[in-house]
């Protein structure tokens, strides 16, 4: 269950606020989604958000070993029917490449970070009614322009998909979506 590692990632690493302890405990209830499709040419379509550097062929490469999950300094990757993917609830991707480095099959390869997720402004924005701009004052890569009372603009070539713009959003209007 998704409380559970929101206790975990607190008791751990104490970064979890309060936002993000009851985001998870309110939403963590349903079902997961399904790890792979494989379409009729024969490529992975994923179907979850992946850790980064994820191949094509991940879910052939992968051997679902944990590794990453251990790896992974913020609590960010987590298994989900024995592969590895993403929950940005209780926090987000730093960078660090622990996960890559730690993979001993090649499912996750060294190349330029990239994550198969981007910010998606799926709710208000508090921004449209007084001032807030922790979204595009966070965004490393400049991906997000910050408007006068109003939303966000998210240029999304410019994203890496680290989600640390939907973990510091207040009220929760960015929101990672499969890219």
């Amino acid at each position: 269950m998704k409380d559970e590692r929101f206790y975990k990632a607190y008791m751990e690493h104490r970064t979890v606020s309060r936002r993000g302890l009851l985001r998870g405990l309110f939403n963590g209830v349903g079902s997961a989604p399904s790890i792979e499709n494989i379409a009729d040419n024969g490529i992975d379509a994923a179907t979850v958000i992946r850790p980064p550097g994820a191949v094509t062929l991940f879910d052939q490469t992968c051997s679902g070993c944990g590794e990453c999950v251990s790896a992974c300094g913020e609590g960010v990757v987590v298994m989900n029917n024995h592969r590895p993917e993403l929950d940005f609830l209780s926090s987000y991707c730093t960078r660090c490449d622990a996960c890559i480095r730690s993979c001993p099959t090649g499912a996750l390869q060294q190349a330029q970070f990239q994550i198969n997720a981007r910010p998606a402004l799926n709710n208000p924005c508090q921004n449209t009614y007084m001032y807030c701009d922790s979204c595009a004052d966070r965004c490393q890569k400049k991906a997000i322009q910050w408007q006068r009372n109003q939303s966000p603009v998210i240029e999304l070539s410019g994203c890496d998909g680290c989600g640390e713009c939907a973990f510091v959003c207040p009220v929760n209007a960015l929101e990672m979506v499969l890219a």
